[in-house]
């Protein structure tokens, strides 16, 4: 049995349909990328899964348990994480502070929420860290903040939303390598939804494609890269040419570039 399973999954907002009939599978500790333009659905599933939003029909089962009716606070408990799209940094809690929020999900110990922050710290390497106030940091070293407050909250299936955004090369190299380190060192399976496109390439083991709030394609990167529906509807033709995935001769419309 699949350790996620996505059931026919349909999520409306009155007269919207931000998903459609969303089917797919995860295994345990696979590191699959979500990608798709801007308004596909990718945020609204990642609601849905983790109990934010209600799912209008289909069904979610989460390692054998059926989870589709629960909230969001017995998602979490269950051990569904996960990171938001827009983070402001705000208040004046300090790095381990803001991580231990996350651990007292399964503690009401102040000793043992403060260990288990700090050894989430030290496992990602911002120990150094720990005594700064998050509104100080710069950005990439806020989104990597969240991804250890989220990780606080000891979860098995982590989902993390735009981590990469508005980071610098360097700095997305950075946060690709907490990621790999989460997923292979840390054992948690986790789904990422990105629109950089290089870092999701290179992370991703399989990835899946939305477009107007359904799935248009599956599969490995590789195959991903050269899918012209995909394409068309995302990627764009100057992607696929830099990438070598289509002929320089293709006319497909290239409105669609990532963003």
């Amino acid at each position: 049995m699949a350790f996620l399973e996505v059931q026919n999954l349909t999520k409306t907002f009155g007269g919207l349909r931000a998903n459609d009939s969303i089917s797919f599978s995860l295994e345990r500790e696979e590191l699959i990328g979500l990608i798709g333009p801007n308004g596909a659905g990718k945020t609204t599933l990642f609601n849905c899964i983790c109990g934010h939003h209600p799912v209008t029909s289909g069904r979610i089962i989460f390692d054998g348990q059926d989870v589709t009716a629960l909230k969001a606070h017995a998602m979490a408990r269950l051990g569904i994480g996960r990171t938001f799209q827009v983070y402001a940094a705000t208040g004046d809690l300090t790095v381990l502070e803001k991580v231990m929020v996350g651990c007292f999900l399964h503690t009401r110990s102040r000793s043992k929420a403060r260990a288990c922050a700090e050894e989430i710290l030290g496992d990602l390497k911002l120990f150094d860290l720990s005594d700064y106030l998050v509104s100080e940091l710069p950005v990439a070293a806020q989104k990597r903040v969240v991804m250890a407050m989220a990780l606080g909250t000891q979860p098995r299936l982590l989902l993390l939303d735009e981590v990469a955004a508005g980071l610098n090369t360097p700095e997305i190299e950075e946060i690709m390598a907490s990621i790999r380190h989460v997923n292979k060192d840390r054992g948690v399976t986790v789904i990422l939804i990105e629109h950089v496109m290089e870092m999701v390439m290179k992370v991703s083991e399989r990835i899946i494609v939305l477009d107007y709030g359904a799935k248009i394609a599956e599969g490995p990167p590789e195959v991903i890269a050269k899918d012209s529906k995909v394409i068309k509807a995302y990627l764009g033709e100057r992607y696929a040419k830099e990438h070598g995935t289509i002929d320089h001769r293709s006319s497909i419309n290239d409105q669609n570039q990532i963003r």
